[in-house]
């Protein structure tokens, strides 16, 4: 074995996925799923007039639209989207995003918000240092968000959601919500090509190395991070892990730090009334200062900015 696949591979720690020490990852997931809650917090067919605008704004659940007739834009991260009848458009966690029409088509489309975290907690692989869930695998297999033209499979299940969402009254509506999102990921996993290439290194291994960065991010985000220390974790250098990232994610490592800690912060200026000083400290950023840089840089606006034009009600 040569040295520079030592280096990307890791130690023979890694090559035992049962093995764990102190210092290195747990190959477990603690939490169990339960179906009793619904993830959906919304599935409405919506109809919008030519002009309309919904600024930048980012959220942590899973965002779907199926166009129904007409035609929109969508801006996702750096890529605009022209998107007509037929598109079936899904945005993930953590993009910053906006939707607007033009000033001559109306636009009627399906929108289904739900909470992805249950996904976390259903193992699909646990054949690496850490397991794969059905979260990782729908953020691995898309770079921002997922495009489709939608089907016959696609549109059973998204009608299936508005029908129950709009009509729950039976004792197993959300066991049933939940299942058909379940069900619809993996019928859109087996349509699509996975964006990032893998090398010749075991699969296994570089999904359960983002899947543990990622992981590490959400324990951590609050304090200080260093991509040493998450490197240093898997026995693998800083500069694979960080090309590695990229390439499953689409952005960089430090990048999506940034962007993960400014989503919590919008979660908290809505469910707090903490102050932006107080919100930036929460969520591992040094200052204010440094925190309002940031958020301008991923959002456009200011923290305060943003807090009046889409939280305030």
């Amino acid at each position: 074995m040569t040295k520079n696949h030592t280096e990307q591979t890791g130690s023979n720690l890694l090559a035992h996925p049962g093995r764990t020490s102190d210092s290195s990852p747990k190959n477990t997931v603690s939490k169990q799923m339960s179906l009793s809650d619904s993830i959906l917090s919304g599935a409405v067919v919506s109809y919008r007039k030519a002009g309309y605008t919904f600024g930048r704004h980012l959220h942590t659940n899973i965002e779907i639209y199926r166009i129904l007739s007409g035609e929109c834009y969508m801006d996702i991260q750096s890529e605009t989207l022209h998107c007509t009848k037929g598109d079936f458009i899904m945005i993930l966690p953590d993009m910053v995003h906006s939707f607007y029409l033009n000033d001559t088509s109306d636009c009627e489309f399906q929108h289904i918000h739900f909470n992805p975290d249950m996904f976390s907690t259903i193992i699909l692989d646990n054949d690496g240092i850490f397991p794969i869930t059905l979260l990782h695998a729908v953020l691995f297999s898309a770079h921002f968000y997922y495009r489709l033209i939608s089907d016959e499979t696609i549109d059973k299940h998204l009608q299936k959601l508005i029908d129950l969402h709009t009509s729950s009254d039976s004792l197993f509506t959300a066991a049933n919500l939940n299942v058909a999102l379940m069900d619809l990921m993996l019928h859109i996993l087996d349509h699509t090509e996975l964006v990032h290439e893998r090398e010749h290194t075991e699969p296994q291994l570089q999904n359960s190395y983002v899947a543990y960065t990622l992981n590490y991010i959400q324990t951590h985000y609050a304090t200080k991070i260093l991509q040493e220390d998450i490197a240093q974790q898997l026995h693998i250098s800083v500069r694979y892990l960080s090309k590695l990232f990229k390439s499953y994610m689409g952005v960089t490592l430090s990048n999506y730090i940034n962007i993960y800690r400014i989503n919590r912060s919008i979660e908290l200026m809505q469910d707090t009334n903490l102050t932006l000083t107080e919100i930036a400290l929460q969520v591992g950023f040094k200052d204010s200062q440094h925190y309002s840089k940031v958020f301008g840089s991923v959002i456009n606006a200011t923290p305060s900015q943003y807090r009046k034009t889409f939280l305030i009600k």
